[in-house]
């Protein structure tokens, strides 16, 4: 019984000190920083690109359709999760416009703000911020059926 507490405490220990690792660095001054790593609940998506703001809303594909939700509003700086979850569903290229149709629009996010637009592969996650207030429509090159609705405010 002693051997198995012996164990568990031991475990423990090096389970904490993994989980609270921390970096010293001198700054030159004479005087040091201290730095911890947070831990994170949230799993790292396939695909991402850098938010300015907290992710506000998520917007899920399905195979040739958005699914759930196809008018999300924000505020000026959040960021909205695209989800694609589909394991055997095909290539999805988002831009601004309606069916199918790119149409630049000023202060729309630059990964769809161009012809080329942003592709999403099956299982891929990209959070795009929305810096700008306006109501941006979201197609599908792809899937010209595919509509959604940003509202910024």
């Amino acid at each position: 019984m002693r051997k198995l507490a012996a164990l568990f405490l031991l475990c423990l220990t090096f389970t904490l000190a993994a989980c609270g690792s921390t970096t010293t660095g001198n700054t030159g001054g004479g005087a040091s920083a201290t730095a911890t790593a947070a831990p994170t609940d949230t799993p790292a998506p396939t695909a991402t690109t850098a938010t300015t703001g907290p992710s506000a809303a998520t917007i899920s594909f399905g195979r040739v359709s958005f699914s759930g939700n196809t008018d999300v509003t924000i505020k000026a700086g959040q960021a909205v999760l695209f989800d694609d979850p589909e394991s055997s569903g095909g290539t999805h290229i988002l831009v601004i416009g309606h069916n199918g149709q790119f149409t630049a629009m000023s202060g729309a996010p630059s990964e769809f703000n161009s012809a080329d637009g942003t592709a999403f592969s099956p299982g891929d996650q990209k959070t795009i911020t929305f810096a700008h207030a306006g109501t941006f429509p979201i197609t599908c090159t792809i899937h010209p059926s595919m509509q959604v609705t940003v509202t910024v405010k």
